[in-house]
């Protein structure tokens, strides 16, 4: 009977290792430094948005000093089927820093600079004209320049390559902006978040064709350019991208259920996206949905394969996996003995100002500065507090997000499949707080 028993043990391990479900062990948050009863203010605050339909059901996540303390599941993830601490979600912008993680890798092998004009690579992208509006009762409304110098491959990590994003100017009422959005649209430049029946590289290659909103250097702007970024490591490493992710991050990270195209046998942890006025007001969508020039398709989650593989928001995730990225970049590059990348090379990207005195506003506040794939908090004299100077986090449009705070040895990680975005409605602010001042130490 004890020998069946343990055959049936490691049976059962082995296929659940297999399937990619780590066992999800929890410390007593006290032998990591965090208070237990305050913890429980987490269960309060997820559980009250849950019971008031404000969201469906999350999963949270916070660990310390490298081990998981408070690892929980609340509400539904569909219909029928409740939330569990490996359903799947559409991490959607939360691919970019995993892209950026690609990019770094390739780096680190010499095989490209951050100083290089992404033209070396993508010869599409020689001499970039920037669009300039002209005064009024001019002949044109605009002329198109000569852009001051290229775009380098440290400005498509950094955000300050002067391309755009099309849906940010459902909020942003530029004229010039919305100039250089017509021109995307008439280029059928698409922001990633529907899945068009191409290559990431027909995208890009039009892209790149097309007017610059401001000279390279001279403004932070949230865009596309972690799709050129995802486009750049294909054409450096001569793989296509979610191979090139599979090989070199998520096989040696351990990241069993993270896909740009999720294999049939796992669509059924995939998590519904729900349409929510947080107030009260929930309904699962299925359809696409469209407002302005933000498109959301939450049934391409569902597509076994497809051509198109974007640095920008394709990849699918669980909290799990998430935490094994995250945690490796808290530790420097290195996780489970396999190191990814040199302390070095993580300090600039997670520790270090990349945009001087422009500010990483889109989703924080001023005080926010952006490294190379990451938002970096730069002091707490500000609405939008993460904990501590040097916190480094991003986010996905569905209201997923995950915070590291070095100082702290703490990872946040928060996951739901809820639209719009909750940056307007406290959720993440309010995990944040909780989260830190459950520390006891």
């Amino acid at each position: 009977m004890n020998q069946r028993f343990w055959l049936f043990l490691m049976l059962f391990l082995a296929q659940n290792l297999a399937l990619g479900k780590e066992p999800s062990t929890t410390v007593k948050p006290e032998s990591v430094g965090l208070s237990s009863q305050r913890l429980q203010n987490i269960d309060r605050l997820i559980d009250q948005h849950v019971q008031e339909k404000k969201i469906a059901g999350a999963v949270v996540l916070v660990a310390r000093k490298g081990k998981i303390a408070y690892f929980r599941e609340a509400g539904l993830a569909d219909t029928d089927k409740p939330m569990q601490k490996d359903t799947i979600f559409r991490v959607v912008s939360m691919t970019k820093p995993l892209t950026s993680v690609a990019i770094m890798l390739l780096y680190e092998e010499g095989k490209l600079l951050l100083s290089d004009p992404v033209s070396k690579y993508i010869p599409e992208f020689k001499d970039p004209k920037v669009l300039e509006l002209l005064p009024p009762g001019s002949a044109s409304e605009y002329k198109l320049v000569p852009a001051k110098r290229e775009i380098t491959v440290r400005d498509l990590l950094s955000h300050t390559s002067g391309l755009l994003y099309m849906f940010p100017n459902n909020y942003y009422h530029e004229r010039e902006r919305q100039l250089v959005v017509d021109f995307y649209k008439e280029a059928g430049i698409n922001d990633g978040f529907c899945r068009p029946n191409e290559t990431i590289g027909d995208m890009v290659k039009r892209l790149a064709r097309l007017p610059l909103y401001k000279h390279p250097g001279e403004v932070w702007d949230y865009s596309l350019a972690s799709d050129v970024l995802g486009y750049l490591v294909e054409v450096v490493s001569k793989m296509p991208f979610d191979q090139f992710m599979q090989k070199r991050i998520f096989d040696p990270l351990k990241m069993r259920d993270s896909h740009f195209y999720v294999p049939q046998e796992k669509l059924g942890r995939v998590a519904a996206v729900w349409k929510s006025d947080w107030q009260g007001s929930l309904t699962k969508v299925t359809e696409p949905m469209i407002d302005g020039d933000l498109a959301l398709c939450p049934s391409d989650a569902y597509a076994l394969s497809g051509k198109y593989l974007t640095g920008g928001g394709n990849v699918l995730s669980t909290a799990y996996d998430y935490y094994r990225f995250a945690q490796m970049l808290l530790n420097k590059g290195e996780l489970d003995g396999v190191r990814l990348l040199s302390r070095k090379t993580v300090e600039l990207m997670t520790a270090t100002n990349h945009i001087g005195d422009l500010d990483a506003t889109f989703l924080h506040d001023h005080g926010w500065k952006f490294g190379l794939g990451f938002a970096i908090q730069q002091d707490r004299a500000h609405d939008v507090d993460a904990g501590d100077p040097g916190v480094f986090e991003w986010a996905g449009i569905y209201s997923t997000r995950f915070s590291v705070d070095p100082k702290e040895d703490k990872i946040t990680i928060f996951m739901s499949q809820t639209s719009p975005f909750n940056l307007h409605f406290g959720l993440w602010d309010k995990l944040l707080v909780l989260s830190g001042s459950a520390i006891s130490d």
